[in-house]
């Protein structure tokens, strides 16, 4: 029987996804955990397995589309079964279901084509981006140019046009012929009878040395301002003594099944087990509403080198700490690598940023839209602490706890800082 393969979510924050290349074509034998494709996501590029045996009857989204989450992108059944014309297709949620053979994709035509098929005396550049694609940044240097940008082949995703087109254009001899005196980048837009007109666009200056930012650049501006705008953030910082913890993990550290132990892995662990004791920590405010998860998934907070991204280790609180330093690594391996598997970067309910290896006295940290909370871990320093009421040599860290108001006070968030503090002055408690 056949079966709908629909672009999956492959990360917390996926709404679509762009498929890159088919690692199958209809016709083709498919076996349970196989690639089907290869989706490019808000995070990283990722590929889709199966999770069904069969044959790839029919695929619906081409290489280079992209496709919202939910929607079907191919057919898998039995070989040589046809797909009924009446069978339907899932469409996301809110939206109504397609007939499966009245969706067979239709290849968009090249972009230089779509451009010159335009008349340049009737394409004003201040309204064609509806029709070119253009980025922002390119926009504005072509208009500060006064060059018709319509007239430019782009090199993007998509045929998307980018700063580098815009500049090659301008050093290039036919730019001569289309660059005219710089115009004003406001002009009022003209009366249009029973429609709305919009206000003025002005076109910015772009700053000498001006970069576009990446996909994942950009995915990380706009949650970062969402959460800081739509989630009122409280904050507390706890002093631990961890000179215990040191020896813990040097007596550790020689054993083969503690291989390549980190602080980061004890704090993983000791914030699962804090988690566990006050489970408020670990819920999240959605729409009106206190979510408590059935299950503590701490994210860990992975930096590359044009952004981050936060794998997520399932069951902290009840993977025991050998198990958890390997699966750790491996997360953050294939994150480091840009290679994450598909469950890698979905359903984290709380998260920890540590920046332990930097001269880093204290910080905080945003808080990860879907989320109640994060921990921000900082350096370890020689201090002095009193022990048995005499000043003696110690080492602190200090971590600072940011959490979701709205659902977590200050108390709830005391009992969580006691709790790991507890844990991280007793680590012995890690191996229970």
């Amino acid at each position: 029987m056949a079966v709908e393969i629909s672009m999956p979510q492959l990360s917390d924050t996926m709404s679509e996804g762009r498929i890159l290349v088919w690692k199958k074509k209809e016709g083709d034998v498919v076996k349970r955990g196989e690639a089907l494709a290869e989706v490019a996501t808000d995070k990283a590029d990722l590929e889709i397995e199966s999770f069904h045996q069969g044959t790839l009857l029919k695929i619906y989204s081409l290489a280079g589309e992209t496709v919202k989450v939910g929607s079907v992108i191919a057919i898998i059944g039995e070989a040589g079964e046809s797909v009924a014309a009446g069978s339907t297709a899932s469409a996301p949620k809110g939206q109504a279901s397609i007939p499966v053979a009245s969706v067979a994709p239709v290849s968009p035509a090249p972009v230089q084509q779509q451009v010159s098929s335009y008349q340049p005396a009737q394409v004003d550049p201040l309204t064609a981006t509806e029709r070119v694609k253009i980025s922002p940044l390119a926009k504005n240097v072509a208009l500060s140019q006064g060059v018709d940008f319509t007239q430019i082949s782009g090199s993007g995703e998509g045929g998307r046009i980018v700063r580098k087109d815009v500049d090659a254009f301008l050093s290039s001899p036919e730019s001569s012929e289309s660059v005219s005196a710089p115009r004003p980048p406001t002009r009022a837009p003209e009366p249009v009878q029973a429609k709305f007109t919009s206000a003025p666009v002005t076109a910015l200056p772009v700053p000498v040395g001006a970069q576009e930012l990446s996909r994942m650049r950009q995915t990380i501006s706009s949650r970062m301002v969402e959460s800081k705008t739509t989630i009122p953030h409280f904050y507390m910082t706890s002093k631990i003594e961890v000179s215990t913890l040191v020896k813990f993990r040097e007596t550790l550290k020689p054993l083969p099944q503690y291989e390549g132990i980190t602080y980061n892995h004890l704090m993983v662990k000791a914030v699962g087990l804090a988690l566990k004791a006050q489970p408020r920590i670990n819920a999240s405010y959605q729409n009106g509403h206190l979510v408590q998860p059935a299950e503590i998934n701490v994210g860990i907070v992975t930096a590359l080198p044009d952004g981050l991204l936060i794998p997520v280790l399932k069951r902290a609180d009840q993977i025991s700490l050998a198990d958890l330093i390997q699966e750790s690594k491996g997360l953050v391996q294939r994150a480091r690598a840009g290679k994450p598997k598909a469950d890698d970067l979905v359903g984290g309910t709380f998260s920890i940023s540590n920046v332990g290896q930097y001269p880093v006295e204290s910080f905080s940290a945003i808080i990860s839209p879907g989320q109640g909370g994060i921990l921000a871990v900082s350096a370890i320093q020689d201090e002095p602490v009193v022990k048995n009421d005499m000043v003696v040599p110690g080492k602190v860290m200090r971590v600072t706890l940011s959490v979701d108001h709205r659902i977590i006070d200050g108390v709830v968030s005391g009992e969580f800082l006691k709790e790991l503090k507890r844990v991280l002055e007793e680590p012995v408690l890690l191996l229970a």
